[in-house]
């Protein structure tokens, strides 16, 4: 979700750059950079509780950006209304779930936040799971990279629990730009190991969390996911495939259960690297039994429009986005604050966003 902020800059700079960058530092091409910051303390204040999606801080925060686009003079995006509601569920798992293992006479016993978090795609308040663990390496179907992990049968991971790392494989002295060097492919993301499993008919996936994969700390998957986690209601008209279960797992616990099959994840790390790797049945038996805390509620979408001049270019429109929700009211920290006002993630964008707006 960060990325989206990220883009807003690198824009900015790209632009500045065309024009030289010494004449932007000089004076900001009007780009009022105390109005920025101030927007910014304004969107992470504590009374807009994180702007986590449904409470009432977040409506608060919703009217304030919709005031500062009326306030810089933007048209309302949704005919009338610059807001656009949009039908949400909420679903947050009951931390006292518990992760069960089993293989060759030997069990193992994950513990809720400190070993993993789950949360379903079902959208529904009990989710109850009992399959093999197949370990998946990195989880990549990419034609264009001649790579494919799905091998096999379908039977080898339909209505399986798969294991997968984040992050893209490695390149090699061979191919220093395979999945784009150091760069991070959508095949890297943890959202595209999800999608992909989904569309191949597993049950659920596990991701090995580490911070170098990840690029961020066990304290971020902990908070989002297992926490209160929003998305888009899905009618009964939507086909899209989905998870059952959504989970990830630490390092440390993804190793203790390959133990149970006398696995090695470091080996097996090591294999997933290659073309050549091939799912790995692991016969492992993993039992989940997830209930969830299940709200509906809307949220919207901010919309605002600048009117083109030209008569033939007006009805085209180019469209700057910004993601202005955050992780709400979670677990507290070491001084008991539970809010998490986002300042980074993503205030620093929709202030961006707002300044951008303000100087066209």
């Amino acid at each position: 979700m960060k990325q989206i902020s990220l883009k807003l800059f690198a824009l900015l700079l790209v632009f500045g750059n065309a024009l030289q960058l010494n004449l932007f530092a000089q004076n900001n091409y009007g780009l009022d950079g105390e109005k920025l910051r101030e927007r910014i303390k304004r969107l992470s204040a504590d009374d807009f509780e994180g702007r986590g999606p449904g409470l009432a801080g977040s409506k608060r925060a919703a009217d304030y950006i919709a005031a500062q686009l009326k306030g810089i003079g933007l048209l309302p995006g949704n005919r009338s209304s610059y807001f656009q509601e949009v039908p949400m569920v909420s679903v947050k798992a009951d931390p006292n779930t518990k992760l069960l293992a089993s293989a060759s006479g030997k069990s193992a016993m994950l513990n809720f936040g400190d070993d993993f978090v789950a949360t379903t795609g079902s959208q529904m308040q009990r989710v109850a799971i009992d399959s093999e663990l197949v370990f998946m390496g990195y989880g990549i179907s990419a034609p264009e990279y001649k790579w494919n992990d799905y091998k096999g049968s379908t039977n080898d991971y339909r209505g399986k629990i798969l294991l997968i790392m984040v992050n893209d494989p490695p390149a090699t002295a061979a191919e220093p730009n395979l999945f784009g060097g150091r760069a991070l492919t959508y095949y890297g993301r943890w959202t595209y190991k999800y999608e992909e499993a989904a569309r191949r008919g597993a049950a659920g996936v596990i991701l090995i969390h580490t911070t170098e994969s990840a690029g961020y700390g066990w304290n971020v998957v902990r908070t989002s996911f297992g926490g209160v986690r929003s998305e888009i209601f899905r009618s009964s008209s939507d086909k899209t495939p989905f998870l059952s279960v959504m989970s990830w797992t630490t390092n440390e616990a993804a190793a203790r259960l390959l133990a149970l099959a006398n696995l090695n994840l470091d080996e097996l790390r090591a294999a997933a690297a290659s073309r050549d790797f091939k799912p790995v049945k692991t016969g492992i038996r993993v039992k989940l039994d997830l209930r969830l805390d299940l709200k509906r509620f809307s949220s919207p979408n901010i919309l605002g429009i600048i009117p083109g001049r030209d008569p033939k270019l007006k009805n085209q429109y180019v469209v700057f986005s910004a993601h202005w929700d955050h992780l709400g009211i979670g677990e507290p920290d070491k001084k008991g604050d539970k809010i998490y006002n986002g300042a980074y993630d993503n205030a620093s964008g929709v202030a961006a966003l707002l300044t951008i707006a303000e100087r066209i």
